[in-house]
């Protein structure tokens, strides 16, 4: 089972036959997946400077070893998501290189050709030497072997604990009431131009604590886009059936069609997250689908469906006031479960399974994106404005119209 991503890998014969080796990345051919942009560029780039000081192959080897393979600390899903992709890249300079350069080409933006420029440079240091820098390729084979189809080895995590719940530098509740009309505006005029080219689609999927204001981001964050154009789909514990069938078969169900935004308000995470906590499954199982979940989004990825994945952070004590408020109000009654409160028991489990995703399957072609989730106002504006750059950069376009010269309505 933990073998599984072998089947949908690279298999590659390096080029020295002193080393030839097979290894196991994700194939980066046609059609190119573009890197997203954002934080996961500037991270390519601030993990390659330190890697092209290098001089000699040796130098090269010393400085994947400081600054790449160790554990990274303090870091976002960014940064995890860089550091894998860099290690793939190396640890298959002949093929999954190149191809990483192309996928950050079609991303676009400056920051994006820096960092292909930066690889392509990394990549010709290889060449020169004379054995094909055996030993740095080796040791990110063995760092890429680690992380055994994840992007980060088991044990790997992002620690919440030193993430922010609140954005206190932010602007006002007003001002962020005020900037969300506008940037709905903005998502409504792409939403238009998706729905015409019916070429690409988007997925949001939406994870995080109870009360994290999940429901919340969706009904506030996207009023105002024409319905007919999105799909919500929440996911809660799977059925009997569902649970007798492969646990990726409800999501492929409701996956969006092209020119549709689709939205999982929970998702196949909870298929890790779940039995992580709770003791329920075995740990090669649950390792297994951290492996399957990449390859998979790397299949949606590659049929144009772009993943914009979102964890709403919050803090222990926003929760608990927010399930007391709806204990207190009887409008809010419906809202509470007396489960609420045994997954509150589980409090620490969560944010160290949920600190395990970040790390684990944050990708270049679908990173993971952190908002503080302790104050509504901004997390919405947050949430909506990370989906309006997203899908601002996908190169949507309106389909080509046809000759109507000529065409009259008749009376």
């Amino acid at each position: 089972m933990r073998r599984f991503l072998t089947a949908l890998a690279c298999a590659v014969l390096l080029g020295a036959p002193s080393f030839a080796q097979v290894v196991r990345v994700p194939v980066l051919s046609e059609p190119v997946v573009p890197v997203f942009r954002g934080p996961v560029v500037s991270e390519i780039n601030s993990q390659l400077k330190p890697l092209l000081a290098a001089e000699t192959v040796s130098q090269l080897k010393a400085a994947f070893q400081a600054n790449i393979a160790p554990t990274p600390v303090a870091a976002t899903p960014a940064v995890f998501a860089a550091r894998a992709a860099i290690t793939q890249a190396v640890a298959a300079p002949q093929t999954a290189l190149p191809e990483l350069v192309k996928s950050l080409r079609a991303a676009g933006g400056e920051k994006a050709h820096k960092a292909a420029d930066r690889l392509t440079e990394l990549g010709e240091m290889l060449a020169k030497s004379k054995d094909g820098g055996k030993s740095l390729v080796e040791a990110a084979q063995a760092l890429n072997e680690r992380f055994d189809g994840a992007v980060a080895a088991p044990g790997e995590a992002v620690d919440l604990s030193l993430v922010p719940t609140n954005d206190e530098d932010g602007v006002s509740e007003k001002k962020a009431a005020k900037k969300l009309k506008k940037e709905v505006k903005k998502l409504n005029a792409l939403e238009d131009i998706l729905a015409a080219a019916k070429t690409q689609s988007v997925l949001v999927v939406i994870q995080g604590m109870d009360t994290a204001h999940k429901d919340g981001v969706i009904k506030h964050g996207m009023t105002g886009l024409n319905p007919a154009f999105v799909d919500v789909n929440a996911f809660k514990k799977p059925t009997p059936e569902e649970a007798a069938q492969d646990f990726l078969v409800r999501i492929k169900a409701a996956l969006p069609k092209p020119g549709i935004i689709g939205v999982f308000n929970r998702s196949h995470y909870e298929d890790i997250i779940v039995p992580t906590a709770w003791e329920t499954m075995p740990g090669e199982t649950i390792e297994a689908r951290y492996a399957r979940i990449n390859a998979f989004e790397l299949e949606l990825a590659r049929r144009g469906i772009k993943i914009v994945k979102v964890f709403l952070h919050i803090s222990k004590d926003v929760q608990r006031e927010r399930l007391q408020r709806r204990i207190d109000r009887p409008d809010k009654n419906w809202k509470f479960s007396m489960y609420d409160l045994e997954t509150r028991k589980k409090w620490d489990p969560l944010q160290k399974v949920f600190g395990s995703i970040l790390a684990r399957t944050s990708t270049w072609y679908a990173p993971w994106h952190v908002l503080a989730a302790d104050d509504k106002p901004r997390v919405r504006l947050d949430f909506t404005k990370l989906l309006r750059k997203t899908m601002s950069r996908m190169g949507l376009k309106y389909p080509e119209s046809p000759d109507l010269k000529g065409v009259v309505v008749p009376k």
